[in-house]
């Protein structure tokens, strides 16, 4: 027998349909819905069980009988055919299926979108406070509720880290009496910046859903990364070398240099490869088992755009700028002493543990969301109060702010005890 493959665009569907058939086919597939629903009775005359109905304008079939064979008509059969009308009608009709999920990373209307000014504050709106799904189809997401957005937890950790060394680098400015020094100079420095380089990264989340504006603000966050881990490191080699004694010219610069030679590099990337090449959506399936192919179904579902083979390099070199540090261990004990330069490098190691730590937890781990999407450790969300998801990627900021904190605290223990 010949195989007849059917095959329904619902767009060819709504452009191609004319209106009397369209009107024709939801009236019809109505029909069988509600009769299927109600337990109308099968009009052929054959079967006179509630959940056999018949579909207009089509001939009943011929009743074959099998000895032996106890004639029935299950309710298998009638679900499948009225879901196959449904999805149809769902089609015709311009409605989402119901097991279809929102797509609530999405921020603005499509038939109206903003632009410049307006489109950044909508942004920031949508991804900061209240995300506006009216009129999108589905349903919406268990973790996030009606007005979540999967970007709201990456937003806001990184805002109230910028604000914590917003604050200690007020409380430095004031009360510090090692400005004129060069080591203090750059301990505060390195609070300011250390606070824009967190500010930056919440801009960047805030316009993350926009592949224009992210095409702009993510390269801003990688400057800001590098030059915050930049200042923050040679600041540390400030202090451990009690301003540079005796160092070398070529040492006090290799760290700028570099980091200039590679944001360099990235920002000639970002100008060179398309945005459409870059634009990529991201479903977190790692160690997912009950809905390894479903992170949508749960709010777990992002987009962005991607550094490709670069990930690992920009990765890479970030670590090797902040573990530059080390170098300078046996300096510190010669001029801080034993006991000092014990507790400044226990928290350099702690801090660059961190580091690693929420790496792998946000690439590798993707904890918790292999859990959320297994629909565990549930707290980790607030749908109905603040509509965020504590994501791995927020995780991770939570643990780059101790991490800065550990930082900071080897750098003024050390000036404390000069």
């Amino acid at each position: 027998m010949q195989n007849i493959t059917f095959s329904i665009n619902s767009d060819a569907v709504r452009k191609g349909v004319e209106a009397r058939a369209q009107s024709r086919a939801r009236a019809d597939f109505e029909t069988l819905r509600v009769q299927a629903v109600r337990g109308g009775r099968c009009t052929s005359g054959l079967c006179g069980h509630a959940t056999c109905a018949s579909v207009p304008n089509i001939a009943p079939m011929e009743h074959i009988s099998f000895p032996g064979i106890a004639r029935a008509c299950t309710t298998t059969a009638a679900t499948a055919v009225t879901t196959a009308a449904t999805m149809v009608v769902n089609a015709v009709m311009g409605e989402a299926p119901p097991d279809k999920m929102m797509d609530q990373y999405a921020v603005g209307n499509e038939a109206a979108p903003k632009r410049g000014l307006a489109r950044f504050v909508e942004l920031v709106y949508s991804v900061a406070i209240s995300n506006d799904t009216t009129g999108r189809l589905g349903r919406v997401s268990t973790l996030l509720g009606p007005t979540g957005h999967y970007e709201r937890m990456a937003y806001w950790s990184h805002v109230v880290g910028a604000l914590l060394f917003i604050c200690y680098a007020i409380l430095r400015q004031a009360n510090a009496g090692n400005h004129a020094t060069v080591e203090g100079g750059l301990t505060t420095a390195a609070g300011w910046v250390t606070a824009g380089v967190f500010l930056t990264s919440s801009i960047y989340h805030a316009t993350a859903p926009d592949p224009h504006f992210a095409y702009v603000t993510r390269v801003l966050d990688y400057i800001a990364i590098y030059v915050g881990i930049t200042t923050s490191t040679t600041a540390d080699i400030a202090v451990a070398t009690r301003g540079f004694q005796n160092v070398p010219v070529e040492t006090v610069l290799d760290l700028p240099l570099a980091a200039g030679i590679i944001i360099v590099f990235f920002v000639w990337r970002r100008w060179l490869v398309p945005l459409e090449e870059t634009w990529e959506e991201h479903q977190h399936r790692v160690n997912a088992k009950k809905r390894a192919d479903c992170s949508l179904c749960i709010g777990l579902f992002s987009r962005g755009h991607c550094d490709g083979p670069h990930a690992h390099s920009r990765q890479a070199t970030s670590l090797l700028i902040f573990a530059n540090f080390f170098m300078s261990a046996p300096v510190a004990f010669a001029l801080l002493g034993n006991e000092v330069a014990s507790v400044v490098l226990a928290l350099q190691i702690f801090g660059f543990v961190l580091v690693t730590f929420g790496m792998a937890v946000d690439r590798v781990l993707e904890w918790p969301d292999s859990h959320l999407l297994e629909e565990e450790d549930t707290c980790f969300a607030c749908p109905k109060t603040c509509g965020g998801v504590m994501n791995s990627h927020a995780v991770w900021h939570v643990i780059a702010v101790l991490s800065a904190g550990c930082t900071v605290a080897s750098r003024e223990y050390a000036l404390a005890h000069y």
